[in-house]
C-alpha cells in the first residue's frame, strides 16, 4: 500500500480538529475532570449555559449552573461512571434550573483516560430533546384525558337516568365481576329482586310524571338498602335488581324486610295517589352452581313473582 502523502499545507494537527468540533457541532460537547469539573466544551454547550464564551466554564460544575436536584444526580452518575469505567449511553436526563426552568437532553458520558489508561475524568455529548419531551408528555396527557372521558361515557352507558342506579347493562357488567369473585372465594351470592307493581296503572291515572317519581322512590329505597360492594341497579322498566356479596337467606330476609318497611314509610308521608307497592323476591345462589347473571334474575323474578301470587291469593 502506497503511503498517503501530504503537503504542509493539508497537515492538520488534532488540537485544530478538536477546536473546528467544539466551535461548529450544535451538540453539547464537554470534557470534565475527577471533581465533574469543565475542562473544555463546546459553543454550543456554552449558549446552552447562558455563557457568551466557552472558556467561562473551566473550572465550574453542574452545581454552578443548574438545580440541585439535577446537579446531584449528574454529579453521582459521573462519580460511578469514573470509579467503575462503564460508559452512560443513550441516558435521558432532566435537567433542572435555578430559575425554575426543565429542559431534556439524551446523553452519552464515557470515561476520560489519559495517555497511561487511568481515568481522569469524563467525556460527554449531550443533545437537547426537550421539544420531543414535551410532545410526549402532551400526548401523554390526551392519551391520559381520552381514557378518562371513555370511562365517564362508559359509567353513563351503564347508568339509568330516571333513578341514577346501573341500568341493565351495568348490573350485569358488574354483576358478572360479583359472581366471579364469589366462585372464586366460595361465598354465596344474594340476589333481590324487586317489582315495582301497579306503574301502568299509575300512569293511566296520574301521568307518566307520577309513574317516573314512584320509580325514583323505589330507586331511593333500594339504593338506601345498597352496601358499598353490593351492585343494585334498574333492570327493566319497572324492575329493580339487587346483587349481595356473601348473603345469607337470613340476610335477604332483612333486606327485603327494610324494602318492605321502606315502602310503607314513603306511603305514610305521601299522598295517597303517590302510594306505592313493590313486590320483593329473594334467592342465595350457591358459587358451584352454574349460570349467568341472567339465569340469576331469572330464579330471582320467579321467587317474586310466587310472592305476589300467593299473597294475592
Amino acid at each position: 500500500m502506497v503511503p498517503l502523502r501530504r503537503g504542509p499545507e493539508e497537515l492538520i494537527d488534532d488540537r485544530y480538529l478538536l477546536d473546528a468540533l467544539l466551535d461548529n457541532t450544535t451538540d453539547h460537547v464537554y470534557f470534565k475532570d475527577s471533581q465533574s469539573r469543565f475542562l473544555r466544551i463546546s459553543a454550543a454547550l456554552a449558549e446552552w449555559l447562558g455563557l457568551s464564551d466557552p472558556a467561562d466554564a473551566i473550572g465550574r460544575g453542574d452545581f454552578d449552573f443548574f438545580g440541585a436536584e439535577h446537579a446531584q444526580k449528574a454529579f453521582a452518575d459521573e462519580q460511578l461512571l469514573m470509579q467503575t469505567g462503564r460508559p452512560l449511553v443513550g441516558v435521558e436526563e432532566e435537567e433542572t434550573w435555578n430559575d425554575g426552568r426543565r429542559t431534556w437532553v439524551s446523553t452519552a458520558k464515557v470515561p476520560l483516560r489519559d495517555r497511561t489508561g487511568s481515568v481522569v475524568g469524563i467525556f460527554g455529548i449531550s443533545r437537547d430533546i426537550t421539544e420531543r419531551k414535551e410532545a410526549e408528555r402532551q400526548l401523554k396527557q390526551q392519551a391520559a384525558q381520552l381514557a378518562e372521558q371513555a370511562q365517564t361515557l362508559e359509567r353513563l352507558a351503564s347508568l339509568d337516568e330516571l333513578t341514577g342506579l346501573y341500568n341493565r347493562r351495568g348490573v350485569i357488567t358488574d354483576g358478572e365481576e360479583l359472581l366471579y369473585e364469589a366462585r372464586r372465594t366460595g361465598a354465596s351470592l344474594g340476589v333481590v329482586y324487586i317489582d315495582l307493581d301497579g306503574l301502568k296503572a299509575i300512569n293511566d291515572r296520574s301521568g307518566h310524571r307520577a309513574g317516573d317519581e314512584a320509580l325514583q322512590a323505589i330507586g331511593t329505597i333500594v339504593q338506601a338498602a345498597t352496601r358499598p360492594n353490593d351492585v343494585a341497579g334498574r333492570i327493566g322498566g319497572d324492575e329493580f335488581c339487587l346483587l349481595i356479596a356473601d348473603a345469607s337467606a337470613e340476610s335477604l330476609a332483612e333486606v327485603s324486610a327494610r324494602i318492605d318497611e321502606a315502602i310503607g314509610r314513603h306511603n305514610a308521608a305521601c299522598e295517597p295517589q303517590q302510594a306505592i307497592s313493590a313486590s320483593v323476591g329473594c334467592t342465595v345462589v350457591d358459587p358451584r352452581s352454574p349460570g349467568s347473571i341472567t339465569d340469576l334474575f331469572e330464579r330471582a323474578d320467579t321467587v317474586m313473582y310466587d310472592r305476589k301470587a300467593r299473597r294475592s291469593a
